[in-house]
């Protein structure tokens, strides 16, 4: 029995140790190993080695770090552009040594040609790790063949400006926005700074006059910002904004200009003096409305309308203004006029609109009040109407009045020549 149980426990171990081993055992993994310095290497990839140049080859020094085991690692460099190499026709691929524990080195020493262009050659090297498994782990690296020892250029440098907007206004601060291209295909673009002037002095950097806008790979774009500032004394009309861009090629300095239309606006800056107009008017008459409009901007006004609407009054009455240039004051006239039956207190709202010149809109609204009064007129013709209506009702009475008097004058009169009569007669008879 004691055997038995012997002979279990040794193969339990026997079973486990392996199992055991292989859980100690890290996973199988390749990475780049940006700190080690192997020999022939005098500093590590993250302080900035790069390939030499010597005697015409090319020499390379990739270190790998390697986990798990591995028994070969190979690499191969492909240049992303097999129309456009520095290297001779040549087998090339590395096998790589395990220089260090972990640590598998892979060394490329390719010819170059006899007369190489100066550029910078775009290519990838692909690298594949193999354990005893049989198991492959890859790893791809971009990596710049930089060629400057040789007497000409592969290919003119040159850089693409595209998408220039810019929204400027007078007396603010603004942005120039735009793209910066690499169209070369074998170049990088470094070091490049931009600087922008205004040939009128009307628009000036914000911070520094020299943007960094850093490197542009071949085929690479970047988005760009160049802060300004828009003096007060701006004029509003279309500017020549000059574009200045310097940067590095192959070991050269070269520069570019371009010359981009900017527009500079200004706020609508229209200023009303107040409504004028009559705080009552009679039902059925007319009463004007008015209210001065000053243009306190740099640009014209255009396209000024004056609309009232005063509910009972009227639903919608307009008047057009027009333009008005900058410094110049124009009034907006409308005549109202209530209706007959119209009588109280009446509210409205006249709405200015307007815009500029780019055709962006702008407008405010003013409060109208009115009040319409009975007309006096109508109060007289009542009175002259009741007046008439007093002498027809007296006319009888004051015919017979004047009748009687009439008949009381004749017969005072009749009384008065029989008298005479009567005197004369006495006087006849004394004599």
């Amino acid at each position: 029995m004691n055997k038995n149980r012997l002979m279990a426990a040794l193969l339990t171990v026997l079973f486990l140790i392996p199992v055991l081993t292989a859980l100690g055992e890290p996973a199988f993994s390749i990475s780049l190993d940006e700190n080690a310095v192997l020999r022939g290497m005098d500093r590590s990839w993250s302080q900035g080695y790069t390939a030499s140049d010597s005697r015409g080859r090319w020499n390379l020094i990739v270190p790998v770090r390697v986990e798990g085991g591995a028994e070969s690692v190979t690499a191969e460099l492909k240049m992303q552009n097999p129309g456009m190499s520095p290297f001779k026709t040549q087998d090339m691929t590395a096998e790589a040594q395990e220089e260090e524990e972990h640590i598998w080195g892979i060394r490329f020493g390719l010819s170059m040609l006899a007369e190489p262009k100066n550029g910078d050659y775009p290519c990838e090297i692909h690298i594949t790790a193999r354990n005893q498994a049989g198991q492959e782990q890859e790893l791809d690296i971009l990596q710049t063949v930089r060629v400057r020892n040789g007497t000409e250029m592969l290919e003119k440098s040159r850089i693409e400006v595209t998408g220039v907007e810019a929204e400027l206004h007078v007396g603010e601060k603004g942005e120039v926005k735009l793209t910066l291209s690499n169209p070369c295909k074998a170049t990088e673009l470094e070091n490049i700074e931009l600087k922008m002037s205004d040939a009128e002095g009307h628009i000036l950097p914000r911070d520094a006059e020299t943007l960094q806008a850093g490197n542009l790979a071949p085929g690479e774009s970047i988005a760009a910002t160049y802060p300004v500032t828009v003096l007060a004394k701006a004029t509003v009309v279309p500017h020549i904004l000059k574009i200045d861009l310097t940067w590095t090629a192959a070991g050269q300095e070269t520069t570019y200009t371009s010359n981009y239309t900017v527009a500079i606006h200004q706020t609508i800056r229209l200023e009303q003096g107040g409504v004028r107009m009559a705080r009552s008017v009679y039902a059925g008459d007319s009463v004007t409305l008015s209210v001065p409009l000053m243009n306190m901007g740099r640009a014209n006004v255009v396209n000024v309308l004056a609309t009232a609407a005063m509910p009972g009054i009227t639903d919608r009455q307009s008047a057009l203004v027009g333009t008005i240039q900058p410094g110049e004051t124009k009034q907006a006239q409308i005549i109202l006029t209530p209706g007959k039956e119209a009588e109280g207190d009446y509210t409205g709202t006249l709405t200015v609109e307007c815009t500029d010149e780019d055709g962006n809109p702008a407008s405010f609204d003013l409060p109208l009040n009115l009040t319409v009064e009975k007309p006096v007129k109508k109060e007289t013709e009542e009175g002259k109407e009741s007046g008439t209506e007093k002498k027809e009702k007296n006319s009888p009475l004051i015919i017979a009045l004047g009748g009687g008097c009439g008949v009381l004058l004749i017969l005072l009169l009749l009384q008065g020549i029989l008298l005479r009569r009567k005197i004369h007669r006495l006087e006849e008879d004394r004599l």
